[in-house]
């Protein structure tokens, strides 16, 4: 396929970009940055345009088009200009791109947008988990990701295939939640977070990238699927299990109102969380490569 990506320069583009190229799909990357990452030049031949919202012409002959973008929500402070800046790179992007799309002469067969497991609302405690047939939650969040995935509604009632992915925590020593736990537990001062019950649905990157592959060639996939792992865990067994593969200890439990007076609305992503199973992705023959927290954490830290 000719995959027209938005937002393929962060950490999940950067990694799906080469995935998708071994298995010969050739892509055109829409970006707001004005050179080429160094990482993706050494993949060859790639249209590249600098854009902050492609125009139709843009967007013409692509088999598929993915939607990435989206600022940052975890490690920041929520100020009321932050959450405007959230709701506005999600919500009123996605509008405009679905726009530009339905006024395409040649639309993609396929469009991929991504959302997350925030849907289902945070909690504190833990809970039976949620597949995609839950309810929405009630909080910020949540309400993003309701209004986030309307916007791709327009798009699927021109006969466009259309693929919502509600990602969890995405897991990488390259970058997201993962690369900013460690140094503190390789300095043995690592530990579960608040009460430690909040649920913590995760996916290994390379299993993340190779489903959303798998759903774009799916010809009967549409509709919105879950990409976490099928094991969700409390946060308090992810810092276990964390300090067992770096060989350190997990003892230091950082407080909830030390993570509120960094992030103050925001410190809810850190010390809530959701069990997340996804239901949809397994029922139609997904096998995912890292099922289990500890392989996966092994696999990612050491490079095995």
């Amino acid at each position: 396929m000719k995959i027209g990506i938005i937002g393929g320069t962060g950490l999940v583009g950067m990694e799906f970009i080469p995935y998708a190229i071994k298995r010969g799909h050739t892509f055109r990357i829409f970006t707001r940055k004005k050179e080429i990452p160094s990482d993706l030049k050494q993949l060859g031949e790639i249209d590249f345009v600098t854009t902050t919202l492609p125009t139709s012409a843009q967007l013409e002959g692509m088999d598929a088009i993915i939607n990435l973008v989206g600022e940052p929500i975890a490690g920041v402070r929520w100020t009321d200009e932050r959450k405007t800046l959230i709701r506005t790179s999600r919500v009123e992007f996605t509008r405009g791109l679905a726009a530009r799309i339905r006024d395409c002469k040649r639309p993609p067969s396929v469009y991929m947008q991504a959302s997350a497991i925030g849907y289902y609302g945070m909690s504190e405690t833990e809970h039976d988990p949620y597949d995609e047939n839950a309810k929405p939650g009630d909080d910020f969040l949540a309400s993003i990701c309701v209004d986030w995935e309307n916007q791709s509604n327009p798009i699927r009632d021109t006969g466009i295939r259309t693929v919502v992915i509600r990602t969890g925590i995405v897991l990488s020593p390259k970058g997201g939640a993962l690369e900013k736990m460690i140094p503190p537990f390789k300095m043995g001062v690592g530990g579960p977070i608040a009460s430690g019950k909040q649920g913590m649905s995760w996916v290994h990157i390379a299993d993340l990238v190779s489903a959303m592959l798998f759903l774009l060639g799916k010809q009967s996939s549409s509709g919105s699927y879950n990409i976490v792992s099928p094991y969700p865990c409390s946060n308090a067994y992810f810092a276990e299990e964390l300090a067992k593969v770096l060989f350190r200890p997990a003892l230091m439990r950082v407080p909830a109102f030390a993570i509120q007076m960094l992030y103050g609305e925001g410190a809810q992503v850190i010390t809530q969380g959701q069990y997340v199973y996804p239901k949809r992705l397994l029922e139609e023959g997904y096998e995912f490569q890292y099922q289990y927290l500890r392989d996966s954490l092994t696999n990612l830290i050491k490079g095995n």
